[in-house]
């Protein structure tokens, strides 16, 4: 592979006619250009992206944070990313928080080291230290925050899912079902897990339905038992909720299992709803009734957006003028029916 010196010594230029034709800028004649270009492309000429970068100020890379990329869910919003990324001859630099990192701020002073020109960053698992915030804060370089929010990054742009109205629609559901004694088993120490929890009292409401404490159980530890031990509890009440609403799908199978081990029916006994559309949703039996995210999407939409904050790609705005200031794009959800819900049981109704 041949370099630009060589490149420029063949076609009897300078380097810097050499780079600009290169380049595409202007500063050489078109023949010449076009010379240079049937050389570089004989000896398979590839730039420099370090000295492109020093010229530039640009690295031409992003920094990627993730919890757990090998989660479904995560993974195609990476996957996303990376699609629209390299479509625009952008690297990405992916650290996950669980595999790499033990304090939050080395990440964004590696980030800074490696002079990525800006962050995608889903946000760690708990609530960052003022450390981290305060590292964030002089990182000076587009960010986009991705799927979930936390305290401290209210000023740089969010790309996610319309969570609320999730909530709402696994309500709305299971109300034209017949169901009126609905639980809920949520996870309050993430945004989403809020923001879900909001639309299903939301949807309760609308509907002039109570929301019974003794129904509604909180996951203290995501990944645990919790999750199954709330709905033992929940089917084995003298007076059983018919329908259960969960944080996500894997909650959701935990739900199923409970249903299993205690011998209740779904949807006979208890529907139950899940949230995300897993891949697991559509192999479980039965075939699990979620409200459906669309991860690819958020991947290409917050990687679009820092792309456009980097001004390397212009807003898709559909004619509209390009948003002033912080954007929050929530990518829309909708119900996946399956085979978990089912009419309220009868005398129930």
């Amino acid at each position: 592979m041949s370099s630009l010196a060589e490149i420029a010594r063949i076609c009897g230029v300078s380097i810097g006619a050499t780079s600009k034709a290169l380049s595409g800028k202007p500063g050489v004649s078109e023949a010449t250009r076009q010379r240079i270009l049937s050389v570089a492309a004989q000896h398979n000429y590839r730039p420099n992206r370090l000295v492109h970068a020093i010229q530039s100020g640009r690295s031409l890379t992003v920094g990627l944070t993730c919890n757990d990329f090998r989660d479904d869910f995560s993974g195609r919003i990476v996957e996303g990313m990376l699609e629209v990324l390299y479509g625009a001859d952008y690297d990405a630099i992916v650290i996950s928080w669980d595999l790499c990192v033990h304090e939050g701020e080395k990440v964004l002073r590696t980030f800074a080291e490696r002079r990525v020109d800006g962050l995608l960053m889903f946000p760690p698992a708990d609530q960052p230290s003022q450390a981290y915030l305060q590292e964030l804060k002089s990182f000076h370089r587009p960010i986009v925050v991705v799927d979930q929010t936390f305290a401290g990054v209210e000023d740089y742009d969010f790309v996610g899912s319309q969570d609320f109205e999730g909530g709402v629609l696994a309500v709305d559901h299971l109300v034209a079902l017949g169901h009126r004694d609905i639980a809920n088993i949520g996870l309050r120490k993430t945004s989403t897990g809020r923001a879900r929890l909001e639309g299903f009292r939301a949807g309760m409401q609308r509907h002039g339905l109570a929301v019974h404490d003794k129904w509604m159980r909180e996951i203290q530890r995501y990944g645990t038992e919790e999750a199954y031990r709330h709905a033992k509890e929940l089917l084995q009440g003298p007076t059983p909720p018919t329908a259960i609403v969960a944080f996500n799908d894997w909650v959701a199978m935990d739900v199923l299992a409970a249903a299993h081990d205690l011998g209740r029916r779904v949807p006979q006994d208890v529907s139950i709803v899940g949230f995300a559309d897993l891949k697991v949703a559509s192999v479980v039996r039965p075939r699990l009734t979620t409200v459906a995210q669309d991860p690819s999407t958020i991947g290409r939409r917050a990687a679009g957006r820092l792309l456009e904050l980097l001004g390397v790609m212009a807003p898709e705005t559909g004619g509209e003028p390009a948003p002033e200031g912080l954007v929050c794009d929530r990518v829309p959800v909708r119900l996946a029916p399956g085979e978990s819900c089912g009419p309220a049981p009868s005398g129930r109704v």
